[in-house]
């Protein structure tokens, strides 16, 4: 059965990305963590942040977060958003160690791959991760600038027109270099459709 092939293989590839590497004094977990900040917005790098991306408790994503604030990776910072939390961000130590990233490997090949491949499976993941879970759905986590909460408006200016972001989920405004970072509010917009772009791409 393909299905099952291809399951054991997702599954024998996630077991490979988690695995401990020798010498590597980081755990999978604090790789993961560490990787999530990096790319995370502000509105998400929090400790509830981080607990809903791994699929963990917040007593386990504590723990992860302390290690990491006291081995120097990461620093706490008042939320400006939300005076009950901290917002973690990635230390200059912690960026020279993601520079050494020991998947590093496996993200070149996937940038390796057409843009058409890299979206198809992005979304093919994104809808399977959706089905983890049962009937509590899970949200694949992805970036502002194909979520349905992301609104554009273009306001007509004296130079031309100005460009408003604004994410509809947390009502607060949104930088141009924000649409590349991760959110833990991210609700796609819609899966790319398999047939309509293998006729595009003629195959």
């Amino acid at each position: 059965m393909l299905a099952l092939e291809i399951g054991e293989l997702l599954l024998q590839l996630g077991r490979g990305m988690l695995a401990e590497r020798e010498r590597d004094r980081l755990t999978s977990a604090q790789w993961l963590a560490l990787r999530f900040f990096s790319r995370a917005n502000a509105f998400s790098r929090t400790l509830s942040g981080l607990a809903a991306y791994q699929a963990t408790t917040r007593g386990t994503a504590s723990q992860t977060i302390k290690l990491l604030v006291e081995r120097g990776y990461l620093v706490r910072k008042k939320s400006p958003y939300d005076g009950r939390s901290s917002i973690l961000s990635p230390t200059e130590k912690a960026r020279n160690r993601l520079a050494a990233d020991p998947l590093a490997t496996i993200f070149n090949e996937i940038d390796s791959l057409s843009q058409y491949k890299q979206e198809l499976l992005r979304d093919i993941l994104r809808q399977l991760v959706g089905q983890l879970g049962g009937e509590a759905r899970r949200h694949a986590v992805g970036s502002c600038k194909d979520c349905i909460f992301l609104l554009i408006r273009r306001l007509k200016a004296r130079d031309g027109v100005q460009v408003n972001l604004l994410c509809k989920c947390v009502g607060l405004p949104l930088h141009e270099k924000d649409l590349e970072l991760l959110c833990t509010s991210f609700q796609a917009k819609q899966v790319v459709a398999h047939s309509a772009r293998v006729r595009e791409e003629g195959t």
